[in-house]
């Protein structure tokens, strides 16, 4: 097994894309929800700061709105960008300077910090509650990955009216989910291009001229226009402007949900649990592209619609990002400039979604690892970076999301309602774990932890407090989104564990090892019994009326786990198949698959692992990267081919168990739905033999495990038709 761990570090040499090439593809791939936040959100907060400064709400907002004009003071404008600007920095600091460093095996999110928090060797206090909120931030990282797109292109397509701006928003979805399998490196590369040489570049010249006009608008840099503004709207008021302000930061926890997207293979291997060296993780690309790039254009279009506002006062509907727009005089030239500030906000928007398209098949990725999720077919991308997937039916299902969202909401100002809470909900979830694996797993203090995370988990509570008052005006719509997806992956793992326990007890607890499977299949070619004279493919172990049956078909057994010798235990789905046929396959084939980190496995002998453990009962450990699709039919016909595997037959019969779960009639109403719910789950996910490639024409059998649900606990049930051998030692005892 050595030849194949080196194989895997040997092939983590491969030649990753340059750092610009990742930079590029981290701009067009991160920062479009952040980057587009411009659309709306000084908008935002002019409307907010002007209902409550002029006390007027509803209608009589939009009416007062409707013409513009000097509806704030210079205080009030300085104030809500210092609060942008310092938001902004916050992000920066939180996530570039301190979160992104932990990663696991290149990965980011909140999953990526469970994974490293249970690779602690010490005992951790409330682990339970972090596991219960790291669930609840994925649930709420994928309400707002359904929320995004729908929020950015409204936005972008307001001045053609609610009606028009819904429909382009449904056509730029579908064109937006159609061609994500292409995966990151295309997509993102492809969008890159645009985000860094047409969309950041045009925001900051939009705002240019105006900052020239009023330079002083710099002054927003003291925090303390930021304090004095938020002292002005004491009580809800504070929070309320607070709620708004958040919209400049959505996006930002992509930052570090989707680096694993931009990892590169290093020069040693890096295991599960472990952070990959600093040059070689997404850290680097993705602060990159935000600290040149991406966070100086957003302060400069920012800056440019507070000038504006400076200059001309509040413009009609408060739309500060299209004021901006250049202007000749010329009516027909001013709406060609119009339209195509338009279609140039439209492409960003449109690109803005794929930060938490992207997050989302990361988090799904990593959540099935952990055994949080059911699995689903996972498509890989990229030879380079393991951590570009593209996962079918999460694309689509969020699609649908989305355009649900926006047939409901129709504007980007009811959105913002909606808005927020999933942000701030995952971004206080992300720095508490953080703290976690920073003392648990790196060794810091308590006292340096919260030094370094009670302040960072301070704001973020405060955003999310204030967010709360959304709730009733759209913002239970995330948090209902959240709390289906938690009880899906919740239940999942439950009932994963429940069925884990269960087949421990019947295949460890009750069960045999390989030794006693040889033994009886010794036995049987001793005993050298026939059924019938005229019959002599059979031979039979009788045992009162149970008779044991030797057939002449190969059997392929597929394993969760390598068999490696004779102490290894029984096969659940081995041991049930002799339970319940009484056959003994002439040949027996223990296959496991092993997927390496790597895109290829090396080629050749290396790949497979045969285990001869006697009397025509063989366990192979094949070995594939995570590009290859495991091909099983292959691989027996290579090892026969070689002389490695006898098999006496040239079609196999692949033994997949599947489990059938079965409620006894003496259940709890409660513990009855959620075994219903676990039933219909583990339906919906694909079977292990579909996982692994296996179609039809496969020659597959589905062993059905029969799993029995009741008040005395969770149990494989199973006739008890045991095969003995009378004369046989008790370890020859079948079961």
């Amino acid at each position: 097994m050595a030849s194949v761990a080196k194989q895997g570090a040997d092939h983590s040499h491969g030649g990753a894309s340059g750092l610009f090439t990742r930079m590029r593809e981290a701009t067009g791939t991160v920062y479009g929800d952040i980057g587009t936040s411009v659309l709306y959100t000084l908008m935002e907060i002019t409307r907010e700061t002007v209902a409550l400064k002029h006390h007027v709400h509803g209608e009589e907002l939009t009416k007062l709105l409707a013409s513009g004009g000097d509806l704030l003071s210079r205080q009030d404008i300085l104030g809500g960008l210092s609060l942008v600007f310092w938001a902004l920095i916050f992000v920066t600091v939180k996530y570039d300077l301190i979160i992104m460093k932990a990663d696991n095996h290149g990965e980011g999110g909140t999953f990526a910090l469970w994974a490293l928090l249970k690779g602690s060797t010490s005992k951790i206090f409330g682990l339970t509650l972090i596991g219960y909120l790291v669930v609840a931030a994925a649930g709420l990282l994928a309400a707002d990955g359904v929320i995004t797109p729908p929020i950015s292109m409204l936005g972008a397509y307001e001045p053609l009216g609610e009606s028009l701006a819904v429909a382009a928003t449904i056509l730029s979805l579908f064109i937006l989910f159609k061609p994500q399998w292409r995966g990151t490196s295309q997509v993102g590369g492809l969008f890159g291009w645009f985000m860094m040489l047409v969309w950041f570049p045009w925001i900051a010249i939009k705002g240019v001229p105006w900052i020239l006009k009023h330079p002083d608008v710099f002054l927003a840099l003291d925090p303390s226009y930021a304090v004095r503004f938020l002292a002005d709207f004491p009580g809800v008021g504070l929070f309320v402007i607070l709620g708004v302000v958040v919209l400049a930061i959505t996006g930002g926890e992509a930052k570090y949900a989707d680096i694993g997207h931009f990892a590169r293979r290093g020069e040693t291997y890096v295991g599960e649990g472990q952070s990959l060296d600093p040059k070689d993780s997404g850290r680097r690309p993705v602060m990159g592209s935000w600290l040149a790039l991406v966070l100086p254009c957003l302060l400069l279009n920012y800056a440019g619609q507070a000038s504006y506002l400076l200059a001309r006062g509040v413009p009609p509907r408060a739309n500060t990002f299209y004021a901006l727009t250049p202007k000749t005089g010329d009516g027909d030239v001013d709406f060609a400039i119009l339209i195509v500030d338009m279609v140039i906000s439209g492409i960003a928007a449109f690109i803005a979604s794929q930060a938490l398209i992207t997050g989302m098949f990361s988090i799904v990725k990593q959540a099935i690892a952990l055994g949080f999720c059911p699995r689903f077919a996972v498509k890989f991308t990229s030879r380079e970076a393991e951590g570009q997937v593209y996962i079918p039916a999460i694309n689509w299902a969020m699609f649908i999301g989305c355009v649900t969202i926006t047939l409901v909401f129709r504007t980007a100002g009811n959105l913002a309602a909606a808005y927020g809470i999933a942000v701030t909900g995952t971004m206080g979830i992300t720095t508490l774990t953080f703290g976690y694996v920073a003392h648990y797993r790196w060794g810091w203090g308590v006292g340096k932890a919260v030094l370094v995370c009670a302040p960072i988990l301070a704001v973020d509570l405060l955003f999310f407090a204030s967010n709360l008052l959304k709730f009733t005006h759209g913002g239970y719509y995330p948090v209902a989104i959240a709390a289906v997806l938690v009880t899906i992956m919740m239940t999942w793992q439950w009932g994963r564990g429940q069925l884990a326990g269960a087949f421990y007890a019947f295949g460890v607890q009750g069960g045999k090892k390989m030794g006693w499977l040889v033994a009886l299949r010794e036995k049987v070619d001793e005993i050298q019994l026939s059924i019938q004279e005229n019959l002599p493919l059979a031979r039979t172990l009788v045992q009162g009326r149970r008779r044991l049956v030797e057939t002449d078909r190969a059997f392929v057994f597929l394993c969760s786990r390598p068999i490696r010798d004779l102490d290894e235990y029984v096969p659940v789905s081995l041991r049930v198949f002799l339970k319940k046929y009484g056959v003994l396959p002439a040949h027996i084939t223990l296959f496991h698959v092993r997927q390496l980190t790597v895109a290829e496995a090396e080629k050749g002998s290396a790949r497979f692992e045969v285990f001869d453990l006697g009397r025509n009962i063989v366990s192979i450990t094949a070995t594939y990267g995570y590009m290859e699709q495991p091909d099983i039919r292959g691989a027996l016909r290579e090892l026969q081919l070689r002389g490695e595997i006898n098999i006496p037959s040239d079609r196999w019969i692949i033994e997949s168990g599947e489990e059938e779960i079965i409620t006894s009639d003496d259940l709890p109403r409660l513990t009855w739905v959620r075994i219903l719910l676990f039933r219909f789950i583990l339906r919906l996910s694909t079977p292990a033999h579909k996982f692994l490639g296996l179609g039809y024409d496969a020659g597959v059998s589905k062993e059905i495990i029969p799993v029995v649900f009741s008040r005395e606990g969770v149990k494989v049930a199973l006739p008890e038709l045991e095969i003995n051998d009378p004369e046989a030692p008790p370890h020859l005892v079948a079961g």
